[in-house]
């Protein structure tokens, strides 16, 4: 629920989703999700006045996938004096993903 609230306090918003999905190499990342304010696949359906929406709507997508599997995941909350990040490990089963999701109110290049 805190990272539904969160959207409206900051100005950029970054999704970063790793995956491991490889059965013989479950501990290698073998595809990364980047998506943020301009950048990414996501935003290009948007004007950029609806960027920030459109992120919001993805955080709040990724926390509702997550609150359905809180017990198979794992997380963290670090900050600095520019970006507070979410970091989200969920094990499922054989596969991992990681969802890292950060919030400033200056560009994030991470």
């Amino acid at each position: 629920m805190e990272l539904k609230m969160i959207t409206s306090l900051y100005n950029y918003i970054q999704v970063v989703t790793k995956y491991y999905d490889d059965e013989e190499r479950p501990y290698v990342n073998t595809w990364v999700d980047i998506e943020g304010m301009g950048y990414g696949w996501a935003w290009m359906a948007y004007e950029e006045k609806d960027w920030h929406k459109m992120m919001s709507k993805m955080v709040a997508c990724e926390a509702d996938r997550m609150l359905k599997d809180m017990e198979n995941t794992l997380y963290f909350v670090y900050e600095d004096e520019k970006v507070k990040t979410y970091h989200f490990i969920t094990l499922d089963g054989l596969y991992r993903t990681d969802v890292i999701i950060s919030f400033s109110n200056t560009e994030i290049y991470r």
